[in-house]
């Protein structure tokens, strides 16, 4: 069960979601904007979540425009394709010509990637014909504007991807580009994000809705 905060005249409550398992992540392949569906793994995983979140009060639901996030929006939200706002801006990064390729491919094929090593995570900087992490910075901060400016004072889940929810999360947080990314997010991983009239963090709070999920870690 979440727990839901009383909201004051103004206050705003977003929750941010990250879709279940695609066969990317379960090999170790760079999605970004490839569109593909939930693995049925994945499925399972939302259903489970659907049984955590259950109970949760909502107003509004937006997604990612990529089949993995609205799946995992419809699954666990119970609300119907036709009911979700659907937002390109919320769409994973970018990682151009590295896309659906694992990591020894890419080593191959493009040896001057940089990558930076958080933890267990290797992220990288220059992906070919990709998105800089401060441009995706810029369309989370963006994101973020237009979502507060239409949606403030309800309740309002974002179902999206990794790397674009660690930047969105470090704009509310107040975390750099480069320390957002000290915050891994796991499958089916559920943020609370509390707040003020002003779009204030007030609180924050972390709910992993499919334990099962930390079996696939990031990479």
């Amino acid at each position: 069960m979440i727990d839901q905060p009383h909201l004051a005249p103004g206050e705003t409550l977003l929750y941010t979601l990250r879709h279940g398992l695609t066969e990317l992540n379960r090999t170790k392949r760079t999605g970004g904007r490839l569109d593909v569906p939930l693995a049925e793994e994945g499925r399972r995983q939302a259903e489970e979540a659907r049984r955590r979140f259950a109970g949760t009060a909502l107003d509004v639901v937006i997604a990612s425009s990529l089949r993995r996030a609205i799946e995992t929006a419809e699954i666990v939200t119970g609300w119907p394709r036709e009911r979700i706002v659907i937002d390109d801006l919320a769409v994973e990064r970018s990682f151009g010509q590295m896309e659906g390729l694992t990591q020894d491919e890419i080593r191959v094929r493009f040896p001057d990637v940089i990558y930076v090593p958080i933890d267990h995570v290797r992220y990288s900087l220059n992906p070919p014909g990709g998105e800089s992490f401060e441009a995706l910075r810029a369309r989370a901060r963006t994101f973020l504007a237009r979502v507060l400016a239409a949606y403030r004072g309800q309740r309002i889940l974002v179902s999206s991807h990794q790397n674009f929810m660690q930047q969105l999360h470090g704009e509310l947080r107040g975390l750099d580009p480069y320390a957002a990314l000290k915050y891994d997010i796991l499958n089916l991983e559920l943020n609370q994000f509390h707040l003020d009239v002003d779009g204030r963090l007030l609180a924050h709070r972390v709910y992993q809705l499919c334990p099962d999920a930390a079996r696939y870690p990031s990479f």
